[in-house]
């Protein structure tokens, strides 16, 4: 987070293969707060893989540099993503209606 793009990337392996990632940002570097983001292969999903590695970035993010605050925004049809969310000690802030266009629809 220190460095020019102010942003880090944990890369999730298993069997030696990448099967997902995990990014955290800053969003305002003067008041200390970030914004962390996952992906998973499905295949690999229910296995503890993500939850693993989310905590570790938050961690990271709260004990190493400081945070005061990480915050993460998901596509409300993504009901894996919230539960993985929900699983890490992230609480449910705001539901924002039709805020953002993805996959051909607004979410």
């Amino acid at each position: 987070l220190d460095g020019e793009t102010a942003a880090l990337a944990l890369v999730i392996e298993y069997d030696g293969t990448p099967i997902g990632d995990v990014a955290l940002w800053l969003t305002d570097k003067e008041h200390r707060q970030g914004e962390i983001g996952w992906v998973l292969n499905p295949a690999h999903g229910g296995q503890g893989f993500a939850s693993e590695a989310v905590r570790a970035v938050l961690a990271l993010g709260f004990d190493h540099y400081h945070l005061h605050r990480i915050t993460a925004q998901m596509d409300a049809r993504n009901s894996a993503s919230a539960a993985l969310a929900n699983r890490v000690g992230l609480r449910l802030e705001a539901h924002h209606v039709q805020d953002w266009f993805s996959k051909g629809e607004w979410t």
